[in-house]
């Protein structure tokens, strides 16, 4: 018989004698998974009486490891996550209501000081130090942060779970020496004209209602209705309502609706009703605004100090200390 012999190049060669060599140490090796051999009845007898003479050894607790009790009971409820039907997709949570102390002064410490009116070139060139200003920079950056972490759905799970009303309202006013004062937001009242919020509430004692969307206008309106009822036709006392929108696309529906707005709107309030479009969160974190859903109320003095305030649905007591509060900061004129 005529055998043909295969020449196998070098590489191939060594590639097969590894195999071959792997492959005889791999079954040359005990094999440890096959099941033991089973011992004659006699010498189990025998271990399982050595066992029972062998006083049993506590085994050593780690203090570091805790035991699996002990997890239980340190793991509170509120860290278990809760998920939509048979889904992994978790249910939200909201986050923990953050909100000033009833009778903390509220507002910026100075007064507002109006910058001087600066031209298209001027504004130009502040726009371009401003984009060039590593503070801007920082200061964009952490407005970025902060909204991209702030869910939209956030104040709608606040409201659900923990109420229309951040507190109840003080009942004295804070004293003129701590008070501070009002800040600055510029916008267009119903009247057509561009002004600032401090100059619709400098020299009267002003009820400043503050709104950021239709939900909240009854919030401020039961305190708004027994303040005109009260101040009827007084020279000393005035509302004006602030309606602030910071998303830019609902800003285009609210100038859409500015006509059936002022149908609606008495228009002796329209001088007093003032719209601002944009982000006012300088205005939120100074005023104690905690959730967008809740209407605010603030009483402001002459001088432009915030000496009360109040949020959510009025009760009868906080009507009656608002009224009464109010005529304290009004001077009784001389007849």
């Amino acid at each position: 018989m005529f055998v043909r012999k295969v020449s196998i190049p070098f590489a191939a060669r060594s590639v097969l004698q590894r195999t071959l060599h792997s492959n005889r140490v791999l079954y040359s090796q005990p094999d440890n998974s096959k099941p033991s051999e089973a011992k004659p009845a006699d010498s189990k007898l025998a271990e399982s009486k050595s066992a029972e003479s062998k006083p049993a050894q506590p085994t050593p607790v780690d203090s570091k490891t805790p035991s699996p009790e002990s997890k239980k009971t340190q793991e509170p409820d509120d860290e278990k996550i809760e998920y939509f039907g048979n889904t992994r997709f978790p249910k939200f949570r909201a986050k923990p209501r953050r909100t000033i102390t009833p009778g903390d002064a509220i507002g910026q410490a100075t007064p507002t000081v109006k910058p001087a009116p600066q031209t298209l070139k001027e504004q130009a060139q502040q726009k371009w130090r401003d984009i060039l200003s590593p503070e801007k920079n920082l200061e964009s950056r952490a407005r970025i942060i902060h909204d991209i972490g702030h869910s939209y759905f956030q104040d709608i799970v606040d409201l659900r779970d923990n109420g229309d009303k951040l507190f109840e309202a003080p009942k004295q006013l804070i004293r003129s020496s701590k008070a501070h004062y009002l800040p600055s937001v510029s916008g267009k009242t119903l009247a057509g004209q561009t002004t600032d919020v401090i100059d619709l509430c400098r020299g009267k004692t002003t009820l400043l209602a503050v709104n950021f969307n239709k939900f909240s206008e009854q919030h401020t309106n039961s305190f708004i209705d027994p303040f005109e009822a009260a101040f009827a036709g007084s020279e000393d006392a005035q509302v004006v309502r602030l309606n602030i929108e910071e998303n830019w696309a609902k800003a285009m529906v609210l100038q859409m609706c500015l006509p059936y707005l002022r149908r609606h709107t008495p228009k002796d309030h329209h001088a007093n009703y003032l719209i601002h479009y944009g982000d006012v969160e300088g205005l939120r974190k100074s005023m104690g605004i905690a959730n967008s859903l809740i209407g605010y109320v603030f009483l402001i003095d002459k001088e432009l100090r915030v000496r009360w305030y109040a949020n959510g649905l009025a009760v009868m007591s906080e009507a009656q200390s608002m009224v009464i509060l109010t005529q304290r900061l009004i001077p009784n004129k001389k007849k």
